[in-house]
């Protein structure tokens, strides 16, 4: 059993180094617009994800064998820069975006990569998935997070508000509850890691004025929820009703910009209603989570736990 006294050290810090790192870099390039979305948001969240999970024992190792260290080692890197290259005064539009849709589209087959679902480990033929259904099922995982990331985007800059990242951490975070209680309970902290520095994060931005624009967090929160709920649903027990919820449950923070009366309320009322809507499919993935995980007790299911997947990989 995780201990909780670590991680809630863990994500203490994890909040600390969020909200110092997102301070620092708008003290120290106050000035140094660019016309673009600022990249703080992406050089706090990074850095932090980093330390939590290395505090947590989530360190990425080499040669990356498993989905999580290939998600640190390639995936996260890869989300930072393209948001600090995007912010880039010279830098086009459309490459910036087409880089993050390439990293959206690639996430899937990266963190996948050399497992049993797309490489023949135990000779010719051995692969769960044909070539044609792996196509298909990296073509709908890459369509999903690609949606998801696009949808948050425009709507911070249809309705800019700190209530979407908050949404994101609520996500985040009742992602790793349901992934701990799923059956992974070590690859579940990075739900919460990501959900402390999302918080963090936000808790910060209040001090510095300018800092609601969080176009920069979207691709990292986002594609940070999508590698846990992949890993999860296929090195865990995670049910796909679950994984759907969770992930797409973020979409809903466009119906109080959308809905009619709604959305002439304040700033203030509008984001407290993203996030309460939000909550509500989340709340029921994890209470099916915790129904499921009380059945499999009661039964004394001696299946594997899944605590920790590395054989599921080979």
């Amino acid at each position: 059993m995780p201990d909780p006294i670590l991680i809630g050290k863990a994500l203490a810090t994890t909040a600390l180094v969020a909200a110092v790192a997102l301070l620092l870099y708008r003290l120290l390039w106050r000035g140094a617009g660019s016309g673009r979305a600022s990249p703080a948001w992406a050089l706090s969240l990074g850095p932090a994800l980093f330390a939590g999970c290395w505090l947590l024992d989530l360190r990425p190792h080499w040669p990356a064998t498993e989905a999580l260290d290939r998600f640190l080692i390639f995936v996260l890197p890869a989300l930072v820069i393209i948001e600090v290259v995007a912010s880039l005064r010279r830098f086009p539009a459309w490459l910036a975006w087409l880089l993050r849709m390439c990293c959206a589209a690639a996430a899937g087959r990266i963190l996948l990569h050399n497992t049993v679902y797309l490489s023949d480990l135990a000779g010719p033929g051995s692969s769960e998935w044909t070539r044609a259904q792996s196509l298909q099922i990296l073509a709908c995982l890459a369509a999903g997070a690609i949606v998801v990331w696009v949808a948050l985007v425009l709507l911070t800059w249809h309705a800019p508000n700190r209530s979407i990242p908050l949404a994101l951490a609520l996500s985040s975070g009742a992602a790793g509850v349901t992934v701990m209680l799923s059956g992974y309970a070590s690859g579940g902290q990075l739900g919460l890691v990501l959900s402390a520095a999302l918080v963090g994060a936000t808790l910060a931005s209040f001090i510095l004025h300018g800092s609601a624009d969080v176009t920069s967090s979207i691709g990292v929160a986002v594609m940070t929820l999508f590698a846990l709920l992949l890993v999860g649903r296929f090195f865990g027990e995670l049910t796909t009703t679950n994984a759907l919820l969770l992930f797409f449950a973020v979409l809903l923070c466009w119906l109080p910009v959308v809905l009619p009366y709604i959305r002439r309320m304040g700033p203030i009322l509008r984001g407290t209603l993203q996030v309460l809507l939000v909550a509500v499919p989340v709340a029921i993935a994890v209470l099916l989570a915790r129904q499921k995980f009380l059945e499999d007790f009661s039964a004394g299911s001696d299946e594997p736990s899944a605590e920790d997947y590395r054989g599921s990989e080979q």
